[in-house]
């Protein structure tokens, strides 16, 4: 299973304490997002520690990466037993060749970047439709539409145009997950405006980069039950 087609999926990211993975478990997450070896993150954890934390997790693993070699991911994979990777860095024939490397071990989640506040919002819709029909024609299963800064693709804090995020999803042939800038005040929202298949936070969680607070995960059981009804 790719992606819950019933209902909306939540993904907690950024996590690095096992105390975090069971507040986000405890918030509905199901999935739980360990970022591998990305130095410019502050939540960036070692392969090893990644592969700890995967391993005590009781909802499914994404690890997340950028740029490492194809069999350098299968590898992690394995050892993580994650249920996909979120690959940033590279373009359409990388992906291809980590799809490859992987196979059915893992899915691909290809991350795909809008503005914060598109100038010409047809153009940004068709330049991220153009990026996920190839990266879904190399392998991808999924896509993680994020905000595109100065700095690159996620990891801002900040939300993308949703009104361009709308139009991709209505016109994608893949299951969306969308991030960037979402918190337990804006979830209904971000939901009803998108349609998003899938829901990622991270940063509005936090206490400290990397380090969830308890509250925040209260807060995002408490909406997270009120979206979705259980």
């Amino acid at each position: 299973m790719i992606i819950d087609a019933d209902r909306p999926v939540l993904k907690v990211c950024g996590l690095t304490r096992v105390a975090d993975i069971r507040g986000a478990e405890a918030a509905g997450a199901d999935f739980c997002g360990l970022i591998v070896e990305i130095e410019r993150s502050p939540r960036s954890l070692t392969r090893w520690q990644a592969v700890l934390l995967a391993r005590g997790c009781r909802v499914r693993p994404v690890v997340v990466v950028e740029n490492f070699a194809p069999d350098d991911i299968a590898r992690l994979v394995e050892e993580t037993d994650a249920h996909a990777v979120q690959l940033h860095g590279g373009d359409a024939a990388y992906v291809r060749a980590v799809a490859d490397a992987v196979g059915d071990a893992a899915y691909i989640w290809r991350p795909v970047g809008l503005p914060e506040a598109a100038d010409d919002r047809e153009a940004a819709v068709d330049a991220a439709l153009s990026e996920i029909e190839a990266a879904l024609a190399a392998g991808a299963a999924a896509v993680v539409l994020d905000t595109r800064t100065a700095r690159g693709t996620g990891g801002s804090g900040r939300t993308c145009d949703w009104q361009a995020a709308a139009a991709v999803i209505e016109r994608c042939g893949a299951p969306v997950i969308l991030a960037g800038g979402l918190s337990p005040e804006n979830l209904r929202e971000a939901f009803e405006v998108t349609h998003a298949a899938g829901l990622d936070l991270s940063s509005s969680l936090e206490r400290a980069p990397g380090v969830k607070c308890p509250w925040r995960l209260r807060e995002l059981a408490a909406a997270w039950r009120a979206l979705v009804g259980d």
